[in-house]
This record gives C-alpha cells, sequence and structure tokens, in this order.
C-alpha cells in the first residue's frame, strides 16, 4: 500500500495524491483501506508548504569571526597593517525541512499494529533519493529522508495508532542552482 505525494522542493508545495488498494482514489479523505480489517493509512494534508531555504541558513551560525590569539601589526612609515588569523563560523552542510504529522497508521478494529511505514523520495522520473528541476532544465539535487520515531496517538474512544514526522534533508553542496525542484514522497506500510 503506498501514498505517492508530487512535490516541488526548495520553497516548495507538497501535493498528496494517494490510490486506494483497488486502484481508484479514494473518495472524500486520503486513507488507504481494505476490507480485510488490514492497517489504515491517512495523510494528514493534500498540500504540504515547505519554507524556502534562506541566506542565513546556508551562511549557518551567524556568530562573529574569532580572531587569533595572536595578531601581528607591521607599520611601514606610511601604513599600518594587521595580520590575524580569522576563524569564520563552520558553514551547515546540510539543510533541514521538517514535516510534522506527514501519516497516520491505525487498525478499524482497534488491535495492535505489527506494521511499519516506511517513507522514501524519488524524482518524477522515479529516481530514487533525487528531486528533479520544475523548469526541465534536467538538474537535480539530492534529498535524503530522515524517518523519526512514529509516536502513538489517540484516534478516537479506547482507539489508538501510529503518527510519523519525516525531515528531509538537502546538501547544501548540492545547492548550486536556485530554481524550484519537484519529486514524490512514497510513503509505504510493510508487514501486514
Amino acid at each position: 500500500m503506498a501514498a505517492l505525494l508530487p512535490m516541488l522542493a526548495l520553497g516548495a508545495t507538497l501535493i498528496v495524491a494517494a490510490a486506494s488498494p483497488n486502484g481508484m482514489p479514494p473518495a472524500s479523505k486520503l486513507d488507504l483501506t481494505n476490507s480485510s480489517a488490514a492497517p489504515v493509512l491517512s495523510v494528514s494534508q493534500a498540500s504540504i508548504q515547505l519554507e524556502p531555504i534562506t541566506v542565513h541558513e546556508l551562511l549557518g551560525n551567524s556568530a562573529p569571526m574569532q580572531p587569533a590569539t595572536r595578531l601581528n601589526a607591521h607599520f611601514d612609515g606610511s601604513t599600518a597593517t594587521a595580520v590575524a588569523d580569522l576563524r569564520p563560523a563552520p558553514l551547515p552542510t546540510t539543510i533541514r525541512r521538517r514535516i510534522p504529522a506527514l501519516w497516520r497508521l491505525s487498525k478499524p478494529n482497534g488491535g495492535g499494529l505489527q506494521e511499519q511505514v516506511k517513507v522514501s523520495i524519488e524524482s518524477i522520473d522515479g529516481i530514487p533519493g533525487v528531486l528533479n528541476a520544475a523548469d526541465a532544465s534536467g538538474l537535480t539535487v539530492p534529498v535524503a529522508v530522515k524517518e523519526l520515531a512514529p509516536r502513538n496517538v489517540a484516534i478516537g474512544r479506547e482507539q489508538y495508532g501510529l503518527e510519523g514526522d519525516v525531515i528531509l534533508e538537502i546538501p547544501t553542496a548540492a545547492l548550486g542552482d536556485a530554481t524550484r525542484y519537484r519529486g514524490r514522497l512514497v510513503i509505504r506500510v510493510e508487514g501486514y
């Protein structure tokens, strides 16, 4: 059972599209179910807006540069020169975007859940781990999906389920072109 989420990244919108086990889209809600009391996978939103990456994020820690413990100054009669080892703050290697409560898994009969939810990302062309530029220029950017531990949530009276967040991780070294990117988040339920 899988839900596909087409997505524009780096200042992006996630648009949710899902398919039911019978191949027909769900009528009003994005729940994936079947008649055998299998788990129900729900996607929290039909559209998710990701914040754009800012210059401040790329610059990292905004702490001022720290001078070395030693400063060498030289005056030649007309010009003063000072030499020091300035240590700039380290630049971040990864930009992160958290998507809270992306999915929820429950059982119709309220039973325990043995299943696991796995989330991955792929390009529009189906290439795992990358996004395509929305302008069809052929640019790609690698994106990793970090799944956070699911948490128990109350769904109804004496009925509980699991809910999960993910963090998208984009390496700053791959951010050479300022454009919008798109792809799909793929959500799978395994082990039922």
